[in-house]
């Protein structure tokens, strides 16, 4: 998630795959969650 001008937003991609999938799908989406550090550190972006 992101923290936009106070609100949280979700982070939604979609990304083209390299070649087709077993189903036949030649794109595919990811959508981000929200993840909480341990108490005095920082995550990565």
């Amino acid at each position: 998630m992101v923290d936009y001008g106070g609100k949280e937003y979700l982070v939604f991609e979609v990304a083209a795959l390299k070649e087709q999938d077993q189903y036949g799908k030649n794109h595919t989406a990811y959508i981000s969650k929200k993840e909480v550090a341990p108490k005095g550190e920082k995550l990565e972006d």
